[in-house]
């Protein structure tokens, strides 16, 4: 089983790859109120074990529980914590617990909260248990179901050796304050971004700021920048792939600057899908982007890498904040004030398409 991967540009409307779970807290095998963004739990990456069965004994779910406890070491090294959840009352899950000798907290949820909050309420037929691999910052990575590939267990290592390494501890100097966010699209979301980018569609001219386009053209058009950088912007005025990518910032960006940032965001500007092309010096200078008084009221500039393993250079780079150079990996969103001063560095190969917006708010 994976996370759904929707149909290109439908309406998303199932848990996702990406998607911040809804906070969620059980009584645990002692009756305690157990939750995985508790103070002393939070930021780590998380492994929710999912008891799917029809009822009574679910050998399967013991199965895998047996095994996430003799992977208890490995764990341990990546940081991971381990919710076994069931819809048993608490007695049933402390008999499950000290008969096994399992050492992680087993959860109690006979209402299905937790099942809800996942998108496994109702659970897929088919899957004794399904295992949920969490980032730090509480969003879905991977869905394991039942499977010839092995114990969910050993499934979910390599997913969390890939979030130790995004999350891997450097030291650092001046930084700015922006807020990076993996997994905002998927890479087939990319993917069909940048199809919607090749489309054959009206092409203007744009000093960087203004242009005719936006008060004479209804549907999608593309601007070219030549005086102010160079880069060839779509402007997405479909209204079905508006709804599909709405849908996304939605669950994945607002409530993630609502928690960084203190800001409610109430809405945006058109899309843009970027591409800056190294055969024709692809880049963007230094600038702000609420500089001007139509600008003034932006909040929140919002850039996805859609196809970082297709370029070279090209990176975001702010200059008042230091020299780091953000090159994120596909479907990564970097989020920063409008009011920084930023620039993208030139494309030496290839072409990097970015999907971006501005975002309004309090």
């Amino acid at each position: 089983m994976q996370l759904t991967d929707q149909m290109p540009l439908a309406t998303a409307s199932q848990m996702e790859c990406g998607d911040r779970i809804a906070p969620f807290a059980l009584p645990d095998h002692e009756g305690k109120l157990s939750s995985p963004l508790a103070d002393g739990v939070a930021g780590r990456p998380a492994l929710l074990v999912f008891d799917c069965g029809a009822g009574g004994d679910n050998a399967g779910y013991v199965r895998e529980l047996a095994a996430m406890h003799d992977h208890a070491n490995a764990f341990k090294v990546s940081g991971t914590v381990i919710f076994a959840i069931t819809r048993r009352n608490v007695a049933e899950n402390r008999q499950l617990r000290a008969d096994r000798g399992f050492s992680f907290p087993v959860l109690s949820d006979p209402d299905g909260q937790a099942y809800r909050a996942c998108g496994l309420d109702p659970v897929p037929p088919g899957h004794s248990t399904i295992t949920l691999v969490v980032d730090p910052a509480f969003r879905a990575v991977r869905a394991i179901g039942d499977t010839q590939d092995g114990s969910h267990a050993a499934q979910a290592l390599p997913d969390l050796s890939q979030l130790d390494q995004e999350h891997h501890a450097a030291p650092i100097s001046l930084h700015p304050p922006v807020l990076v966010l993996p997994r905002t699209l998927t890479p087939a979301d990319c993917a069909r971004v940048i199809q919607v980018w090749h489309r054959p569609v009206p092409v203007w001219t744009s000093d960087g700021v203004k242009s005719e386009a936006f008060a004479k053209e209804t549907g999608d058009f593309k601007l070219r920048n030549e005086s102010y950088g160079r880069v060839l912007q779509f402007l997405v005025r479909d209204p079905q792939v508006q709804r599909y990518l709405d849908m996304k910032l939605r669950r994945r960006v607002i409530p993630e600057i609502l928690k960084a940032f203190q800001s409610k965001v109430s809405r945006r500007e058109d899309y843009r899908i970027a591409g800056y092309d190294s055969a024709e010096g692809g880049v963007l200078p230094a600038h702000r982007d609420n500089s001007t008084p139509q600008t003034a009221q932006r909040r929140f500039t919002l850039s996805v890498t859609l196809n970082a393993e297709e370029f070279s250079g090209g990176a975001l780079r702010f200059p008042e904040y230091g020299g780091q150079e953000y090159n994120v990996p596909t479907g990564t969103a970097v989020i920063w004030s409008c009011a920084l001063l930023h620039e993208v560095l030139p494309v030496t190969a290839g072409r990097r398409f970015i999907l971006g917006t501005h975002l309004f708010g309090t």
